[in-house]
């Protein structure tokens, strides 16, 4: 996430697709469109599969009539008159209310969902009955894709980064006491941790840190608690594990449901996104991101609404069909673990480890080809001052005089140099010995395991 952050502050893009659109060009971002509006769209299905489990168990404990408690009515219900309305909206400031109460409810229900679950293990005479401290065998894989969707989350960080505002942010103090400097200097005397180059950046990374903490150390408490309340099996959606009619089970179903409530929205806008950029003009397109290279210019002109030059209505259209066609699936679909796994395995994994990783080898390899070939332009400028200060040029120095624009340039690798100062990764993968490149080809290793796992498992089945 700080990465994406990192090079959304740099090259001043608004979204995702619009960041790898001016780092890694246009194919790589159309694919991005394609896998963002899949994603999204799988995503938003959970969520409804959620909703329509919830929501039915409330219905029935409240004793209301079969019509009103029908899951497909309900699932029905929330997408046309609730999630539609919420869905409209062009930009995330409109939904910060409803993401502060999904905030809260996130809390509350896992706070309620772990002391129930520990209250039904600590019923049993003997608490580690049936628990494994650790297991690692084959149906362990199945957990890599769905831990992965777990902190899926980085589609949207370019469009919130871009509407914090940097006096609005909170001190990063605050949010992690003498953890986290406050200054961007402070950070120069690290080498292998985040250098943010701004105020903004530096409060960015404070609320990835501690909101990523936050997350973490709940999954972790409501795993742990599930697990040792139901150590033979536990649901893919653990409330269903607990008894329907439990009144704080009940809490927890209704503070969990609010979460779903502002989630969705906020998942529809990247994929909303995602679809004008592939719909959009390629003029128009083109438009939007003319800006100079990074590496003249650290700071690319802020570029224009993604919604430019794609009619109102199409993006309207696009939000209703998003909407009407994931109620319809979570209507019929109901085995929440397969779409986690699916999801999380193969687009999530895209999108959290494999782009990113590509950001890095590209900012590594633009620098290295920067700086190699500032070294060849200053040797070059040297002889010359040699060969005019004397009776011509020094024996032995011809061959340290690669000339820049091509014409007696014999090296393959200075070549590849001058195309990748401009262009970067786009024109090919080259090795550049920096940190950045490195964390990036780790990166990409990670999506390559994470989609075999899936793959493999989804092929060979339980």
């Amino acid at each position: 996430m700080y990465v994406l952050s990192k090079f959304a502050e740099r090259y001043r893009a608004h979204s995702y697709v619009e960041l790898v659109r001016r780092a890694l060009g246009r194919k790589l971002s159309l694919l991005l469109s394609g896998v963002l509006v899949v994603a999204m769209f799988g995503a938003c299905v959970a969520y409804l599969i959620i909703l329509g489990d919830n929501l039915t168990s409330l219905a029935a404990a409240a004793g209301l009539p079969a019509l009103v408690a029908n899951r497909q009515h309900i699932v029905g219900f929330l997408g046309l008159c609730v999630m539609l309305p919420m869905c409209l909206p062009k930009n995330l400031g409109a939904l910060a209310a409803m993401n502060q109460i999904a905030v809260l409810g996130f809390l509350v229900g896992a706070a309620m969902v772990s002391f129930r679950g520990m209250q039904i293990a600590l019923q049993r005479p003997d608490l580690m009955a049936g628990v494994r401290l650790f297991e690692m065998d084959y149906d362990s894989l199945f957990a890599i894709p769905i831990v992965v969707f777990g902190f899926n989350c980085h589609a949207m960080v370019v469009s919130i980064f871009q509407e914090l505002e940097v006096g609005g942010l909170p001190a990063p103090g605050l949010l992690l006491p003498a953890v986290l400097p406050s200054s961007p200097s402070a950070f120069r005397r690290w080498r292998y941790l985040p250098r943010p180059d701004s105020r903004k950046l530096v409060g960015m990374l404070g609320v990835i840190m501690s909101s990523t903490s936050l997350v973490l150390l709940a999954y972790a408490i409501v795993g742990i608690t599930g697990y040792l309340a139901f150590p033979g099996y536990v649901s893919s959606n653990i409330l269903v594990s607990f008894p329907q009619d439990d009144p704080l089970v009940q809490v927890a179903r209704g503070t969990i449901s609010l979460i779903i409530l502002g989630s969705y929205p906020l998942t529809h806008h990247p994929a909303r996104a995602g679809f004008q950029h592939l719909v959009r003009p390629r003029a128009a397109s083109a438009a939007a991101v003319t800006a100079p290279s990074p590496l003249s210019e650290p700071l690319l002109e802020a570029s224009q609404d993604p919604s430019v030059g794609v009619s109102p209505y199409v993006s309207i259209g696009f939000t209703l069909a998003f909407v009407l066609g994931s109620t319809a699936v979570a209507e019929v679909v109901t085995d929440l673990g397969f779409v986690l796994h699916l999801l999380g395995g193969l687009c999530i994994t895209f999108i959290i480890f494999f782009l990113p990783g590509l950001l890095l080898i590209n900012a590594a390899i633009l620098k290295y080809a920067r700086t190699v070939l500032s070294e060849v332009e200053g040797e070059a400028d040297a002889y010359a001052a040699a060969a005019a200060d004397s009776d011509g040029p020094r024996e032995g120095v011809l061959i340290r005089m690669p000339s820049l624009n091509g014409r007696e340039l014999t090296q393959p690798l200075l070549t590849k140099l001058q195309t990748a100062r401009e262009k970067g990764i786009k024109k090919g993968l080259i090795y550049a010995p920096r940190l950045s490149w490195l964390f990036g080809i780790t990166l990409l290793v990670i999506s390559v395991l994470v989609a075999g796992v899936t793959l493999t498992t989804v092929i060979l089945g339980d």
